[in-house]
């Protein structure tokens, strides 16, 4: 009976231990309808990174950046990123951006809403934007990834006329 007791105890300890960490694309993997695969196909294309898994990446000039063709509007749910892009309704508000050197800015699909997946940051004269990168524990907001604009402009309906350049950044 002890024996008995030892090998089925071996054999759970076996079959209990844990397993092996998902990757970041299995385990943060989101369903992509066919409706949203063929909206953003308009507007870019569909890319598998070797960092993010698949990501779409926007057909846009080399030096755009995400949440800057569009305004921000003050609601009940904090600052709404209001875009004037047509693809802006989908990827601004589900899933999050970060920058691959091999891609450029990718977009990484998500589930949950927000009105803008973004982090801040305030100094005397400007404000400061930048898109909160995925959860990822070697992601985090480069110094390039940052927007900035005069605090005065940050309600303007053409916010990218006063987004300051990536090389006048100061973080």
């Amino acid at each position: 009976m002890a024996a008995a007791v030892a090998v089925t105890l071996a054999l759970g300890a076996t079959i209990a231990s844990p397993l092996a960490a998902p990757s970041y694309q299995a385990a943060h993997a989101a369903v992509v309808s066919v409706t949203v695969r063929e909206r953003l196909a308009t507007y870019g294309g569909w890319r598998t990174s070797s960092r993010f898994g698949e990501v779409w990446v926007p057909s846009v000039r080399p030096e755009w950046r995400p949440y800057t063709e569009g305004r921000w509007v003050w609601t009940d749910e904090g600052w709404y990123w209001e875009s004037a892009e047509p693809f802006g309704g989908i990827v601004f508000h589900y899933g999050r951006w970060a920058y691959d050197p091999e891609l450029g800015w990718v977009w990484i699909a998500g589930y949950k809403w927000a009105p803008a997946w973004v982090v801040w940051r305030q100094g005397s004269d400007d404000i400061g934007w930048a898109p909160a990168p995925p959860r990822i524990a070697d992601v985090a907001v480069d110094e390039g990834w940052w927007c900035f604009a005069p605090v005065v402009a940050i309600g303007a309906a053409d916010l990218v006329s006063v987004v300051r350049p990536v090389r006048e950044n100061v973080t």
